[in-house]
């Protein structure tokens, strides 16, 4: 081979091999996608942490003196429950006690952000190379300790209750008074399904409110009697008041006035037959009535009564 030729190809591989090596030991580079930035630390000399502004794009670095930590910044959310399916395979449920000494436990979700601004601040708080570090490390530590003082205030009726919204509402606040100071932002805190008190609780609780329903039923059941005896009574007075008004209105007149229409019914229906028998003066006792064709009966005088004109 031609030593030209030869100490040429020499040339181009050693050139190359230090670019590879230069491009491995001197610089390199790292695409920060949207919705992420980082923080460039600084490995050789304590010159502190520098935030890297680029919020998209290529960011170029010494990867011998420099470590570059990329952050997301959109919303992050973590659940924390006794399912084995459903977060991480292990049983992770939080536990507080009542203010009347009830033991509860929840499954929870939590949703955060980092400020942007903040990534350096944080980093240098936490020094967490993986968001999920803090996350299953101080963020779950600071909830359950915020969890156990908040729970502490309410007796499990209330939690359980008219109050569980409040009781949510002031977990977020102060949570997010937490973890606010290392630039992180609670967005959302919620349950996850009911809260789980001790079985014995819950028998208790199911009969309570068993009772309770009986007690509005039994009284619903008398509110119906009462007001079905108030109708009858309403209904009773009405028609003894119509039968009152209407003997009210039969007058004298009116009777007398039905008698002659009685007797000028029966006139209509005489036969010109005189009655044999008759009432004494509407007493009730009969007695019979002599025929006028018959001669008074007496001693023979031979006396003739006068023929008539």
């Amino acid at each position: 081979m031609n030593p030209a030729l030869r100490n040429l190809m020499v040339g181009v591989l050693g050139l190359m091999v230090i670019l590879f090596l230069a491009s491995t030991f001197l610089f390199s580079w790292k695409i920060i996608p949207p919705g992420y930035t980082g923080v460039k630390v600084n490995r050789l000399v304590d010159k502190g942490i520098t935030h890297e502004n680029i919020a998209t794009g290529f960011v170029f670095y010494n990867p011998i003196q420099t470590q570059l930590i990329i952050y997301p910044t959109f919303v992050q959310r973590v659940v924390w429950t006794h399912d084995l399916t459903e977060g991480n395979p292990t049983n992770e449920e939080l536990t507080f006690n009542t203010k009347d000494s009830v033991p509860v436990t929840l499954d929870v979700a939590v949703s955060y952000a980092l400020a942007p601004e903040r990534v350096p601040e944080f980093y240098t708080k936490f020094r967490a190379d993986h968001i999920q570090a803090f996350t299953h490390g101080f963020l779950r530590d600071t909830a359950r300790n915020v969890i156990v003082a908040v729970g502490s205030e309410y007796s499990f009726d209330d939690v359980n209750g008219p109050k569980k919204e409040e009781f949510l509402d002031n977990i977020t606040k102060k949570l997010d008074a937490k973890v606010n100071v290392y630039g992180v932002g609670i967005q959302q805190f919620g349950l996850i399904g009911s809260l789980r008190p001790p079985q014995a609780l819950l028998e208790a609780v199911g009969a309570k409110t068993k009772a309770i329903q009986d007690s509005i039923r039994t009284e619903n059941e008398v509110r119906s009697a009462q007001a079905e005896a108030k109708k009858r009574v309403a209904i009773a007075e009405g028609e003894a008041a119509a039968n009152r008004a209407l003997l009210a209105s039969i007058e004298p007149k009116l009777l007398e006035w039905e008698r002659l229409k009685l007797q000028k019914d029966a006139i209509n229906k005489w036969n010109g037959v005189m009655p044999s028998v008759m009432t004494n003066n509407g007493g009730g006792m009969l007695f019979n009535i002599p025929t006028q064709n018959t001669q008074p009966s007496g001693p023979d005088t031979g006396l003739k009564a006068p023929a008539r004109r």
